[in-house]
C-alpha cells in the first residue's frame, strides 16, 4: 500500500515538472522578428551595410526607415539606410513622422515625403509600402478630425503614385485618438509592448484588421549589442515581408571596396570637399567619410542612379525660411582659422549655425577652410538680448538646428535646455518647436 503511495506521489511531481516546464516553454516563446524600423536614432550617419547583412542572414527579411518629418525635416541617416539595406537584399520600406494639424498642412507633408523619398533613392515602383506614423502629441485630440487629416495625406500619397501605403501608431492611440473604421487604410501596424510578449498573440487591439504587431522597442540582437535597441516587429497581413526583393545586386560577403579607388578609377574627383558635395546630391548630409557613408554613396554610383532633382531646400517646398535680419547681406565678416568649426563662429556671433550657412551658400556644415572668408549676416549679433537672469528666452526651431548649436548660440547648456524643455535622451527636436532655451 505504502509503495503504492510513493508511485502515485512520484507520478504527480513528474506531471507536475511536465506540466510547468511546458508552461515555460509556451510562456517564453517570443515573436518573431520579421522586420525592424531605424532613424537617425539608432545612427546619425546611417547603419553599416555589415549590420544589415548580419540581421538578414539571421532571417530579417525587412526594414522601415524613416526618411521625413513634418514639412522640414529630413533624417539624416536615410539615404545611408536605405542603400545599405538594399545592398543586403532587404525589403526597404520608409515611414514619415506626421504632425499635420490641417488638411492643407497634410497635402504639404505628403509632397515633402514625396520629395524627400526621391531624395534618398527610395523607388516607389519597386520598393515597399510608404507609412504614415501617427502618434505625435500635438496632433488634433478629435478623433474625426484627425482621421480626415490622416486620410487627406494617404489620399495625396495615392495621387503621387504611391500604392503601397500603410499606417502606424500606438495601439491606444489609434483606438482612442482616431475612427478605425473611417481610415482608408485597415491592417495597420500598430505598437503594444507587454511585459512578456508571446509569439502570435499580440496585446495590440486590431479593431479593423490585423496588420503587424511591433511588439518591443529595446530589444538587442544577439552579438550586435553594440548596436544598441530596436524597434521590432512580427508581421502578420504580409505587407512588410511579403514583398518583392530590391533589386539591388545582393552581397553576400564584405568585399574590400574603396569609394575613392571607384571615383578615380572612373575620373571622378575623388577629394573629400568633392565627396562630400556629392553625398549631399545622394541626400546623405553631414558627410564625415564614415565606412557606412562611403559603402552607401559607392553603391549609388555603381548601380548608376542619378541624384534627385530635389535637395535639402528645394524651390517648391522649403524648410522654414532663415529669420532674424538674415536678408543675404552682412555687417561683418570673419577670416576661418585652423580648427575652427561653422558652430563656433556661430556661437562667437550669436548667429545660427543654418544662417550662417545660408548667406555664404554652405553646402556641408562640417567643411570650412582655414582662410575662407564668412560673411557674418546683418541683424543678427544682436540676435540673443541681454536679459536678466530670471527671463526665460525663447527660441523657434529651424530646420537642421541641433541643442547643441543652441546651447552655443544663447550661452546656455545641452543639459540646461533639455531640462526646460522635457526632452527625451536624445534631445529630439523639430522645426517649428518653441525651445526655451535660458
Amino acid at each position: 500500500m505504502l509503495e503504492k503511495m510513493w508511485k502515485f506521489l512520484r507520478l504527480l511531481v513528474i506531471s507536475a515538472v511536465f506540466a510547468l516546464s511546458s508552461g515555460i516553454s509556451a510562456f517564453a516563446s517570443e515573436p518573431n522578428v520579421d522586420f525592424i524600423d531605424v532613424s537617425h536614432h539608432n545612427n546619425e550617419t546611417g547603419l553599416p551595410l555589415a549590420f544589415y547583412q548580419t540581421i538578414k542572414e539571421a532571417g530579417v527579411n525587412a526594414v522601415v526607415i524613416k526618411v521625413s518629418e513634418d514639412r522640414y525635416f529630413v533624417d539624416p541617416a536615410a539615404s545611408v539606410n536605405i542603400a545599405n539595406a538594399k545592398q543586403a537584399g532587404m525589403i526597404v520600406h520608409a515611414y514619415h513622422y506626421a504632425r499635420f494639424t490641417s488638411n492643407e498642412i497634410a497635402k504639404a507633408e505628403a509632397q515633402w515625403f514625396d520629395k524627400k523619398l526621391n531624395l534618398v533613392g527610395f523607388d516607389k515602383n519597386k520598393d515597399g509600402y510608404v507609412v504614415v506614423d501617427v502618434e505625435a502629441t500635438n496632433l488634433s485630440n478629435d478623433p474625426a478630425k484627425l482621421t480626415e487629416y490622416t486620410n487627406t495625406f494617404i489620399q495625396e500619397m495615392r495621387r503621387l503614385g504611391y500604392s503601397k501605403i500603410d499606417l502606424y501608431s500606438g495601439s491606444y492611440f489609434y483606438n482612442n485618438r482616431l475612427l478605425p473604421k473611417s481610415l482608408l487604410i485597415n491592417k495597420p501596424w500598430l505598437a503594444s509592448y507587454p511585459i512578456n510578449p508571446q509569439k502570435g498573440n499580440p496585446t495590440a487591439v486590431f479593431s479593423n484588421g490585423v496588420g503587424a504587431w511591433q511588439w518591443a522597442s529595446d530589444y538587442r540582437f544577439n552579438g550586435l549589442a553594440s548596436y544598441g535597441n530596436f524597434d521590432v516587429s512580427e508581421d502578420y497581413a504580409g505587407k512588410y515581408t511579403n514583398q518583392v526583393r530590391s533589386s539591388s545586386i545582393v552581397v553576400k560577403k564584405i568585399e574590400t571596396l574603396s569609394l575613392v579607388d571607384y571615383m578615380k578609377e572612373k575620373g571622378l574627383n575623388a577629394s573629400f570637399s568633392n565627396r562630400a558635395v556629392l553625398a549631399e546630391e545622394y541626400g546623405i548630409p553631414n558627410y564625415t567619410g564614415t565606412s557606412a557613408q562611403n559603402l552607401a554613396l559607392l553603391s549609388k554610383l555603381k548601380t548608376g542612379m542619378k541624384p534627385a532633382q530635389v535637395n535639402f531646400e528645394n524651390s517648391q517646398l522649403k524648410p522654414l525660411s532663415v529669420t532674424s535680419g538674415t536678408s543675404g547681406t552682412a555687417t561683418a565678416t570673419y577670416r576661418v582659422k585652423w580648427g575652427d568649426t561653422l558652430s563656433g563662429i556661430a556661437g562667437k556671433f550669436r548667429v545660427s549655425v543654418n544662417s550662417l550657412a545660408f548667406v555664404n551658400n554652405i553646402r556641408n556644415k562640417n567643411f570650412i577652410r582655414a582662410g575662407q572668408v564668412l560673411k557674418i549676416p546683418s541683424g543678427t549679433t544682436t540676435s540673443v538680448p541681454a536679459v536678466s537672469a530670471s527671463t526665460p528666452v525663447y527660441h523657434l526651431v529651424r530646420w537642421g538646428e541641433t541643442v547643441s548649436e543652441l546651447a552655443v548660440q544663447y550661452r546656455s547648456s545641452i543639459a540646461q535646455i533639455k531640462a526646460l524643455n522635457h526632452l527625451n535622451a536624445k534631445y529630439t527636436i523639430y522645426a517649428g518647436q518653441k525651445l526655451r532655451v535660458k
